[in-house]
């Protein structure tokens, strides 16, 4: 962690935050979601260290991953989408 950094936690994993809902993209102008590719941004530019993401149970978690990479890591360059 480099001075200046924070860790963040995402609580939640819907539309607004990740994009995904119902099992697949959100079919609106949020379907990479807002505060997710948020804190990746942030943490491309070096003020995030680690995010952490939290939901109502975890069942979602690969759904939500395979989703962020495909509209989020294939889209857009050097984005870091590793997730706690």
């Amino acid at each position: 962690k480099k001075p200046g950094q924070v860790n963040v936690l995402m609580v939640g994993t819907g539309e607004y935050t990740t994009g995904y809902v119902g099992g697949t993209k959100a079919d609106s102008d949020k379907g990479a979601g807002v505060v997710a590719l948020t804190m990746f941004d942030l943490r491309r530019r070096s003020k995030v260290n680690r995010v952490g993401m939290c939901g109502v149970n975890g069942k979602k978690f690969p759904g939500i991953r395979q989703h962020m990479q495909t509209n989020i890591g294939i889209v857009y360059a050097d984005m870091d989408l590793t997730c706690e």
